[in-house]
């Protein structure tokens, strides 16, 4: 880093001025410095929320090609639904609807939106608890209580 000096002119309102007079005679500093301790305690933070380095600038590469492997995206673990994907019987026998069909419904709900979840067997349950059983009234399995309405015949 060069320390040559540049020539930069800033104009400021009346009171800005008074306090910048203030804070020079009482810290026994000069305008310049003040400015510059201001514009170096504030910019390099900002640069560095905006993931914009400093080290950049001072080798004049203004623009990079970003590290794939350091871009952290914004929805961290998610994935798309694998293709072994296989949740647990009991999930959808719990529920009280057919698994086959659930999971069928499910995968093709899950490929056709690219959807992408970070635990597909919960999104698996809350599916089967919810719309899939909405959705898909066929795949509700069927108990001798229902087709017999409670009625009992011994």
């Amino acid at each position: 880093m060069t320390t040559e000096k540049l020539d930069l002119r800033v104009k400021i309102n009346k009171e800005t001025q008074e306090l910048l007079d203030a804070w020079c005679e009482h810290s026994s500093l000069t305008k310049g410095q003040v400015i510059t301790d201001l514009i170096w305690g504030n910019i390099p933070a900002r640069l560095a929320c905006a993931r914009v380095f400093l080290s950049k600038y001072h080798n004049n590469i203004i623009y990079s090609t970003p590290n794939t492997e350091e871009v952290k995206t914004k929805k961290k673990g998610m994935t798309c639904i694998p293709n072994d994907f296989s949740p647990d019987k009991s999930i959808a026998e719990d529920a009280g609807i057919d698994y086959d069909g659930a999971l069928e419904a499910f995968i093709d709900w899950a490929k056709a939106g690219g959807k992408k979840k970070k635990d597909w067997s919960c999104t698996f349950r809350i599916a089967c608890k919810s719309w899939l059983k909405e959705t898909y009234p066929h795949l509700r399995r069927v108990t001798s209580s229902q087709t017999t309405k409670g009625l009992r015949f011994d």
